[in-house]
């Protein structure tokens, strides 16, 4: 999780769909809602302009695990559907009424041929990304499940009010009886 306002803010992307006429549209998500499922292909990366999303797969067994949350100002998508074109393994879902941007691939390459800074910007916002996701992975393997709950906690203290404790205990790698251990122990 983390937030794309460093790299491009909404204000920006607002001026340049006038600019360039790109004709960027909107979705209004209603809470619970699953409006990206497996197999679907992801045609867009959202920008999110108010919500909460939760995004995850199924193991093996059929179990939803918790892969990212996306919050204001944060940008998802599938990168395998949508950079790939490969098949979407993934589900995302608005834990809160969303309102979301949507960015489809020709309209990022218009933006970039047209502003270069942007064409950096969205470089540095995927390796952003791919640093964070590689940070969450090895904390998996080298921290214990206290110390990445309360990482969590310092990090972004407003998950416990808007993800089910089952989504963060997912996130986290552990089961929720686990994470209630925890959270009793501290």
């Amino acid at each position: 999780m983390f937030r794309v306002n460093n790299y491009i803010e909404l204000k920006e992307l607002l001026d340049w769909n006038i600019a360039l006429n790109l004709g960027l549209t909107s979705a209004s998500i209603k809470k619970n809602e699953v409006f990206l499922k497996e197999g679907q292909q992801c045609n867009y990366l959202y920008y999110v302009i108010k919500g909460f999303i939760r995004v995850y797969y199924l193991d093996l067994n059929g179990n939803e695990i918790t892969h990212w949350f996306s919050d204001k100002d944060s940008m998802i998508t599938s990168p395998f559907s949508f950079i790939k074109n490969e098949k979407n393994i993934l589900f995302f879902q608005a834990l809160e009424d969303t309102e979301l941007l949507l960015i489809s691939s020709e309209q990022i390459n218009t933006i970039s041929s047209q502003a270069k800074s942007t064409e950096e910007a969205i470089r540095n916002l995927y390796a952003e990304f791919a640093m964070v996701l590689s940070r969450r992975v090895i904390s998996i393997h080298t921290e214990t499940a206290e110390e990445r709950y309360l990482k969590l906690l310092r990090e972004h203290p407003h998950l416990l009010q808007k993800a089910k404790l089952s989504h963060i205990a997912s996130f986290l790698g552990i089961t929720q009886q686990s994470l209630s251990r925890i959270r009793k122990h501290i």
